[in-house]
This record gives C-alpha cells, structure tokens and sequence, in this order.
C-alpha cells in the first residue's frame, strides 16, 4: 500500500477462528448445523463457482457459526463463518496500540550531506526540512 508517496507493507494476517472464502461464488448450502462441533479439516459448505461445486474445509476443531446464508454471492476474502476454538491459544489476536509514542524533538540536521544521505536512502523530503 502507498500512503502519501510512502510505501507501507501490511503483513497477512492468519486467524484460524475465521473461515474465509478463496472462490467467488454462491453460497450451496451450509453442510455442519449452526453451532456444530467440527473437527479440523471437516468440510462445512459448499460452494459452486463457475458451475463447479467445492467443499470448503474448517481450519481447526471447535463450534461453528454461520455469518451468510445459503443462496449468498460471495467474493474470495468474504467470511463465510466463526470457529469458536477449542483451542483459543492458536490465534494471536491484533489490538488496538492504546499507548502513548514518546518522540523527543531537536534540532533538525540539515547538512546537505546528512539530507543527500537520507533521500538516498527513500526517505522523502519534508516540507520543514525543503527541497534537496
């Protein structure tokens, strides 16, 4: 992702407790109860994308919960449904930084060689610092 002419990488992130869509498609039907007990690698709906019909499989073992009905269109990415983990410890979950950044200020370095160094290395100019 490019934020402002910056480059910013945003890693993959792999939540076992979420069973997500690789197809678009439609929703067949679902093929565990809402609520179920599944075992890990239990197919748990069916899909059909392009006139094919495909089982997608739960991640790991815990208790199932429908987030879309049969008959839904769906996109790769969608989530299809909720595991709540018989083993919660396998998911490490993403919070919100509720902390405070203590950033100490000085004075700016603008020895052109310090700034030359700098853009070389992809850092962009600031409009504090000026133009190179």
């Amino acid at each position: 992702m490019v934020i402002d002419g910056s480059t910013v990488m945003i890693p993959n992130v792999f939540d076992p407790s979420e069973l997500r869509s690789d197809v678009t498609g439609k929703i067949v039907r679902f093929l565990q109860e809402e609520g179920a007990e599944v075992d890990a690698g239990t197919p748990f709906v069916e899909c059909e994308a392009m006139k094919m019909i495909m089982q997608l499989k739960t991640t790991e073992a815990g208790k199932i919960q429908h987030n879309l009905s049969p008959g839904s269109i769906i996109n790769a990415g969608d989530l299809l449904a909720t595991v709540d983990l018989k083993d919660p410890s396998k998911v490490a979950k993403i919070e919100t930084f509720a902390g405070k950044i203590e950033v100490e200020s000085g004075a700016a370095n603008l020895d052109p060689m310090h700034l030359l160094e700098l853009a070389l290395k992809g850092y962009p100019a600031t409009e504090s610092i000026g133009p190179l």
